[in-house]
């Protein structure tokens, strides 16, 4: 009879370990542990700062747009810089370096 008490006694603490180690990866290793946290607050950061590079380019967008609504000047810029317009009277000049030749 001492042997069945005791075996009574003590038949919950194998079931109380396995829920210990079942919590325990669940904390852990679980999608929604703590390694995954730490994994997702890595992402959330190269995000933000891919956030921020498109925040830049569109406010720089945005000011371009700007330029462009604001007058004529900046379309002229735009032209001579990007197409090499010129105006009518003006003379252009294309500077080309010398060959080098082989010796």
């Amino acid at each position: 009879m001492a042997l069945t008490d005791n075996i009574k006694k003590h038949a919950w603490k194998p079931l109380a370990l396995v829920v210990f180690v079942w919590l325990m990866y669940q904390l852990w290793f679980d999608e929604t542990g703590v390694f995954a946290n730490f994994a997702l607050g890595d992402k959330i950061e190269t995000q933000q700062e891919l956030n921020q590079a498109a925040k830049a380019r569109n406010q720089v967008l945005e000011e371009e747009i700007w330029a462009i609504k604001s007058g004529m000047d900046s379309i002229e810029a735009k032209a001579r810089k990007e197409l090499g317009m010129i105006k009518e009277g003006e003379t252009f000049f294309i500077v080309v370096d010398p060959e080098v030749k082989d010796e």
